[in-house]
């Protein structure tokens, strides 16, 4: 039963990030409309930039093969939080992406 507590705690965690996350974008996206003149094409440019960072992101991590048990090595760990900030930044430039307004 401990697996499963640890499984649902990583699972809310990782919904709270991606909630916080999105939240961020949706509270800076007006600032950024009002503060920068970006064109369609700019915009673009911010979901395909997402959209690759969440990718680099995933295939980084599917593509480690050398892991340890217990994931302890510095490796793993630098690792593990580049795909975190990797996804956590592709997530918020895509919802920036979405939510700015072209000029």
């Amino acid at each position: 039963m401990e697996g499963w507590i640890q499984v649902i705690f990583k699972i809310g965690k990782a919904l709270v990030l991606v909630c916080l996350t999105l939240a961020a974008a949706f509270i800076t996206a007006p600032y950024i409309s009002n503060c920068l003149s970006l064109s369609s094409e700019e915009i673009k440019i911010f979901r395909l930039g997402a959209l690759g960072m969440v990718a680099w992101g995933v295939l980084g991590k599917s593509t480690w093969e050398i892991q340890t048990w217990k994931s302890s090595t510095s490796h793993e760990r630098f690792n593990s939080w580049w795909f975190t900030a990797l996804y956590v930044l592709g997530l918020f430039v895509g919802g920036l992406g979405l939510l700015v307004e072209p000029m």
